[in-house]
């Protein structure tokens, strides 16, 4: 089954998403729309590479009411905002909490010295202290992510430290560069962009331009994660509104899985602690 127009959103007399009236939302007004998710492969991108060269390369022909979504490590990588790992010193206090830090099955997190080296030195070695003792004390508890809430956005988004980048960090986008690139890829592409950070156990939308979907509705398209992990090579990709019934044929050229709604309400961030 296609997945609907969120809750709460209808189409605009610009025939663009907006959210959706009183009336509008008990009368059904958002009946008869869906969506479909399209992954867009690339070759490996490289530092050097441009960002929107490389869009306007391997996105394919856009509909007005496209959103293209970009993986934010690419958007770090093609900006020059990735830092080689071999120019971080590890000290003793990153070496340590690494070394006991459990991250999830496939992923590596701050156990990498390196990336703990970064949040030491971003965060400050007081704040992290702080964290590692409030994970100390709540996880014979239970209660796992302790560490990240204390430690802020910085430790939880920083990534890298793994193939096919093991030799670089990719340090998350401030809230101004991402609404800053968001415009300028809209102004080039004539439809809405949004930078995400996704992965199999959750994600967040870093920022949206004017014409795309909003946050929360895409949060709710993407929870499948349709762009998948790091080694399927597919940083770009495409949510596309279909019709519903008979006018659906007009986009059979559209051979792409439909993905499962999430209930309403999603949270603008829907990764779990980890």
């Amino acid at each position: 089954m296609h997945q609907r127009l969120p809750t709460g959103f209808v189409r605009g007399s610009s025939g663009r998403s907006r959210p959706a009236t009183a009336d509008e939302s008990r009368g059904g007004a958002a009946q008869g729309h869906a969506f479909v998710t399209l992954a867009v492969p690339t070759r490996w991108l490289q530092p050097h590479d441009d960002l929107g060269v490389e869009l306007d390369e391997h996105l394919p022909p856009l509909a007005d009411d496209d959103t293209v979504i970009v993986s934010e490590k690419v958007v770090v990588l093609l900006a020059g905002l990735a830092m080689p790992i071999s120019a971080l010193k590890v000290g003793p206090t990153a070496r340590v909490l690494a070394h006991f830090v459990r991250p999830r099955e496939g992923s590596r997190g701050l156990s990498v010295p390196e990336k703990m080296q970064y949040v030491v030195q971003t965060v400050g070695r007081g704040r992290v202290f702080v964290a590692a003792v409030a994970a100390a004390l709540t996880r014979p508890l239970g209660r796992r992510g302790a560490f990240y809430r204390v430690a802020g956005t910085i430790a939880r988004d920083v990534d890298g430290g793994r193939p096919p980048y093991e030799h670089l960090l990719f340090p998350p986008l401030s809230a101004v560069a991402a609404q800053r690139t968001c415009a300028s890829l809209q102004r080039r592409l004539g439809v809405g962009v949004a930078i995400v950070d996704l992965n199999d156990f959750g994600g967040s939308i870093r920022a949206t331009s004017s014409w795309s979907l909003p946050d929360h509705a895409l949060l709710q398209i993407l929870s499948t994660n349709p762009l998948g992990q790091r080694m399927t090579s597919t940083p770009f990709g495409i949510v596309r509104e279909v019709l519903v019934g008979p006018a659906q044929e007009r986009d059979s050229s559209w051979r792409t899985e439909p993905q499962n709604a999430r209930p309403s309400g999603a949270r603008t961030a829907m990764r779990p602690s980890a």
